[in-house]
């Protein structure tokens, strides 16, 4: 069918929330903001794309998913062909395509290579401090690179030439961190009510990603009781398909956190991992946080926190480290810290590390250079 857009784009992220969720933020700010441009989606039926991109109103071309093998193995005999055919059909739905954007996972790879044999532009977001492989890659092919962590930039000479943007964050998140005061201290009371809990006392939000963290929430448990003896209020979110624990006096279990841009809001103290969405949203916020990065792929949870310990911002322990005795000798310290830190930015006006309008930002780079390769 024939398109009447003055320009066609294709946004490559998959897998992983962390990869489609800031792709279909920048689609869908393309589109309320220039409907002339014509935006559509490359995924595998494999992904959380598959589930969120159509979900959200956008046209979707699948191709094989092909995932580099990091060892040998029998598996690995098959690979060069199910790229070699994920090469085909990316080179499907390149066709009248005036740029690419990736945004990381293993459908970028394929999407980077069939675009510079094309020679259509190629515009790279990175959502880690540590760009992921497929990005590396299209960073070597050429693309034009927009980071979410001034980290990032250590990792070769293209990367220390690329701006800075941060992370597309939902729109509630923007409305939490405009909050003055007294909005923040009502909010605060109407979640402790909701949640059985007393506003006056500390309140920790806990939570391991939306599927839970099956280690952390041993923790909590081996450590709830002590802490619940001195005063200390928890909130904390198992992750959907884990059983939910039983309710205590100054305790809230809870699959997940439906409202966590409030939940934010009413903590004194977030325990959570360290993803480039979590990092972007608490500096946000400005919640005090400790981090406890999962420990997986290339240790880039363990960087994206870097900038908020740096700032004051939080504390971080590796997961091996945080046990429950460790979190019931160091609570009441960290529950000092973030009173303190508190403090300090209700004193001050307060910057935020990272930009609070990256899917903007990244949208105008879009369409700047699209409008220099005419």
């Amino acid at each position: 069918m024939a398109s009447n857009a003055s320009h066609r784009i294709l946004l490559a992220g998959g897998g992983t929330a962390g990869h489609v969720e800031p792709a279909i933020a920048v689609g869908k700010w393309i589109k309320a903001n220039h409907p002339e441009v014509e935006c559509e989606f490359i995924g595998t039926k494999s992904g959380l794309e598959a589930e969120l991109v159509p979900g959200a109103g956008f046209q979707i071309s699948y191709i094989d998913k092909a995932p580099f093998p990091r060892k040998l193995a029998l598996s690995s005999i098959k690979w060069p062909f199910t790229f070699v055919n994920s090469l085909r059909q990316t080179g499907k739905a390149l066709s009248g395509m005036d740029m690419v954007v990736g945004f990381g996972g293993y459908v970028s790879a394929p999407v980077y290579l069939m675009a510079k044999l094309s020679r259509i532009p190629i515009v790279i977001h990175e959502a880690n401090a540590y760009p992921g492989w497929a990005n590396r890659l299209g960073a070597r092919l050429g693309g034009s690179l927009l980071i979410s962590f001034e980290n990032s930039r250590k990792y070769g000479k293209a990367w220390r030439a690329a701006k800075l943007t941060g992370v597309p964050l939902r729109s509630q998140i923007i409305e939490a961190a405009s909050m003055d005061e007294s909005a923040r201290q009502e909010v605060r009371a109407r979640k402790a009510v909701a949640w059985g809990l007393n506003p006056e006392k500390p309140i920790v939000i806990v939570f391991g990603g939306s599927q839970g963290s099956q280690y952390i929430n041993k923790v909590i448990d081996d450590a709830l009781p002590l802490i619940l003896r001195s005063g200390i209020q928890l909130v904390h979110a198992v992750g959907k398909n884990n059983p939910i624990p039983s309710d205590k006096s100054g305790y809230k279990p809870i699959g997940y956190f439906a409202d966590l841009p409030e939940a934010y809001v009413a903590a004194d103290l977030v325990i959570s991992r360290s993803g480039a969405v979590t990092c972007h949203e608490l500096d946000a916020i400005g919640t005090y946080a400790l981090l406890v990065p999962l420990s997986v792929g290339n240790g880039e949870q363990k960087l994206n926190g870097e900038e908020l310990v740096a700032a004051g911002a939080a504390m971080m322990i590796s997961n091996n480290e945080f046990t429950s005795r460790w979190l019931e000798e160091n609570m009441v310290r960290l529950l000092t810290s973030a009173k303190k830190y508190s403090e300090t930015q209700s004193q001050t006006k307060r910057v935020p590390l990272y930009p609070m309008d990256a899917a903007k930002q990244i949208g105008n780079t879009i369409l700047s250079t699209l409008r220099e390769e005419k």
